[in-house]
């Protein structure tokens, strides 16, 4: 992964063991878009936890969220069966092979994170999620509606509305210090801070010593604001890449053979201009290009273009590219085929991120049910 394009910001520069949660929807098996953002800041986070030494560690913890997904109409065998990718794509990306490795897990194997966003519902003030613009956008897709000014309340179901109340859950639940978020996610971040602050005062608890009032069982999150790119479909390069978008040739999959990654780069939409320049508002085709290229080959966007300029310049360009992203998913590729091969072995690694993560969420929602009398 290309450190041009795909970072996080203030990453390795901490002087104090942080605890990272982040999360992603069981939408099965990602494409290069989901792979050079989220899932790339990951398998940094992943390495450079496991540079540290052992007594200062980060603890990470990187969850599909089953849950999450049942806001909106799902076929239960599809999901069933897009869990369980979700999860292979995250062993095969090597995030628990490194030591010290993240816990990951499956959120629907998590109680505790239910019970949670119950106790937290109970301090959230149903006016601010109305004013969240996350379900306001997720109807307008469902009701394939042409605006937000379509949509009123009384189509919105009631997980949909509370969706940033389980989010706030899933983070305060393993103590989270720092959350890895896009611009796209800041509001959502806001609102669990608010509530860990608001739950605090609610419930301070005692302190260890029993003399006056505790600071309450949560720690509040610190934006760990990513930057990487905003990969655009090759089908309208005006258009973000979606796994939802009706046409196959508009993205490339992470288990794409090379014949397909070569044929959906040689139909990529571009322009009339010869040879390549580093324009994105211009040549957004082009840019998408040379973001995907740099992702995989650790160049800067600019000398790509440079080498590109000429009058074969496209063409050659997307050949290249091809090929660069081919070698790039390789490894991946290989590793994902053998794990989904193996349900045995997959099955274990499901029950054992299960316990760990378990083992963490018990000990809060016991310091949860102490500090409100429920224990």
């Amino acid at each position: 992964m290309s450190s041009k394009f795909a970072g996080v910001r203030g990453i390795a520069t901490h002087a104090r063991r942080r605890t990272v949660f982040s999360a992603i929807q069981p939408t099965g098996v990602p494409h290069i878009g989901n792979h050079l953002g989220a899932l790339s800041q990951w398998q940094r986070l992943v390495k450079e936890a496991a540079a540290q030494p052992a007594d200062s560690r980060d603890s990470l913890f990187f969850s599909v969220v089953g849950l999450h997904a049942l806001t909106v109409p799902q076929d239960p065998k599809r999901l069933s069966a897009e869990r369980r990718d979700m999860f292979a794509v995250l062993l095969a990306l090597g995030l628990a092979d490194l030591a010290g490795g993240a816990v990951i897990f499956h959120q629907d194997q998590v109680p505790e994170h239910a019970e949670l966003a119950w106790y937290l519902n109970t301090v959230t003030p149903v006016n601010r999620l109305m004013r969240m613009t996350s379900w306001k956008s997720k109807l307008v897709t469902l009701r394939n509606a042409n605006s937000e000014d379509e949509i009123d309340d009384s189509m919105l179901q009631l997980g949909l509305l509370a969706y940033p109340v389980l989010q706030a859950a899933d983070i305060l639940l393993y103590k989270a210090t720092h959350v890895p978020v896009g611009h796209d996610q800041s509001q959502h971040l806001e609102l669990c801070r608010d509530l860990a602050q608001v739950f605090n005062r609610a419930y301070p608890g005692r302190r260890k010593d029993g003399k006056g009032k505790g600071k309450g069982v949560f720690r509040v999150p610190e934006v760990m604001l990513t930057t990487h790119p905003r990969i655009q479909s090759l089908r309208d390069p005006l258009q973000k890449m979606s796994k939802s978008a009706p046409q196959p040739a508009s993205k490339i999959f992470l288990t794409d053979s090379p014949a397909d990654i070569h044929a959906k780069i040689k139909s990529a939409v571009t322009d009339s201009t010869a040879g390549a320049t580093w324009d994105p508002e211009n040549r957004p085709g082009i840019a998408t290009l040379l973001q995907i290229y740099a992702g995989y080959s650790d160049e800067r966007v600019e000398d790509i273009a440079v080498r590109y300029a000429g009058a074969r310049g496209i063409q050659q360009l997307k050949a290249d590219l091809a090929e660069c992203v081919s070698e790039g998913l390789r490894s991946f590729r290989d590793e994902f085929a053998r794990i989904r091969t193996e349900e045995g072995y997959l099955r274990e690694q499901e029950r054992e991120g299960a316990r760990k993560a378990r083992e963490a969420a018990a000990q809060t929602m016991s310091e949860v049910r102490a500090a409100t009398g429920t224990d």
